[in-house]
């Protein structure tokens, strides 16, 4: 794929993105889309087929882009689970609105092929660096967990995680709220990361 090519699909894929946040995914059409990123509707059809795949494509680049980071934080620092939870709270905070834009897509759409977790290391566990967590957790613990605790402790670190990270960004630090500022929220994700795993070490 030529320069020209690349660049306007990713032309395609930022209309979409917009839209599909706003509108959801049945309220928008490929005309639109197409309309929006200033290319003919033949450019959308050759680069992705139809509107299915243009969803489902935005939402894996979002995620492997997310999970790209954190596996290349984790395999270079090797760090502890709570320096790995700031590491994520700080990534999630600058890209707080890609987020809520992956977030808000997700739920304009119901169909289970959308989701983009197939294919990646985080297949079994689901969330975005689901895998990086999980090692982390384990080489923490220097001991190998069964699937279902994992898979709980990654989802309740990651929803966290990422909760706290849109708030911070939309909510807290614009209003006076006790207890909010960026050094009691990182404290808040290193403390729930140290809870989390004192409760694996009980089992």
């Amino acid at each position: 794929m030529n320069d020209h090519s690349l660049e306007t699909k990713s032309k395609i894929m930022d209309a979409a993105r917009v839209l599909f946040a706003i509108q959801g995914f049945e309220g928008t059409s490929v005309r639109e889309i197409a309309s929006q990123a200033e290319v003919n509707v033949a450019s959308v059809n050759y680069h992705f087929t139809n509107k299915e795949n243009l969803f489902g494509e935005i939402l894996r680049s979002g995620y492997l882009e997310c999970s790209q980071a954190m596996r290349n934080y984790f395999d270079t620092e090797s760090p502890e689970l709570e320096d790995l939870l700031v590491f994520m709270f700080n990534y999630f905070s600058v890209k707080s609105h890609d987020l809520l834009t992956y977030f808000k897509m997700m739920m304009s759409s119901q169909h289970s092929h959308h989701m983009t977790a197939a294919g990646t290391e985080d297949e079994m566990l689901g969330p975005p660096g689901g895998k990086v967590i999980a090692d982390c957790i384990q080489k923490d613990l220097k001991k190998v967990l069964g699937p279902g605790e994992l898979a709980w402790a990654v989802r309740t670190l990651f929803s966290h995680v990422t909760h706290t990270s849109i708030l911070y960004q939309c909510c807290f630090q614009q209003n006076n709220i006790p207890f909010t500022t960026l050094t009691d929220l990182e404290s808040g994700v290193r403390r729930l990361g140290r809870l989390v795993l004192n409760d694996l070490r009980l089992d």
